[in-house]
């Protein structure tokens, strides 16, 4: 159990007058050195990497409620497509997204030019 709060001491007057001397000495010597500055944390401090399920690449654009997550994009890499280097998606370095697979066949060649005359209306 807690015990009870003791009552706060209760002074009878006030302290009529200010002291005769400061509580502190004056200034030092030398200055006081200056303060170092560190750079101020970033929104890309501490990002995860999960695997985009959808893109099938690891990325790092939101932080995932319910996912496996990685420290790093190697480990991201590895953890789900066992190799040291996969398409990735790094939003604290933005590039462009990889191109298509080209397709197996080229286009076919244009049609032939049209008919002279329109195609008839159907019949009802």
């Amino acid at each position: 159990p807690t015990p009870e709060p003791t009552s706060a001491p209760i002074t009878s007057e006030p302290t009529p007058e200010p002291t005769s001397a400061p509580m502190t000495s004056g200034p030092t010597s030398s200055p006081s050195p200056a303060p170092t500055v560190s750079s101020s944390p970033t929104i890309c401090d501490g990002r995860k990497w999960y695997l985009d399920k959808t893109l099938n690449m690891c990325v790092n654009d939101i932080d995932p409620d319910d996912q496996l997550v990685f420290d790093s994009l190697t480990n991201c890499c590895y953890g789900n497509f066992g190799e040291l280097t996969c398409d990735s998606y790094d939003m604290c370095a933005p590039t462009a997204s990889p191109t298509p697979e080209p397709t197996d066949k080229p286009t076919p060649e244009p049609t032939p030019e049209p008919t002279a005359k329109p195609t008839p209306e159907p019949t009802p």
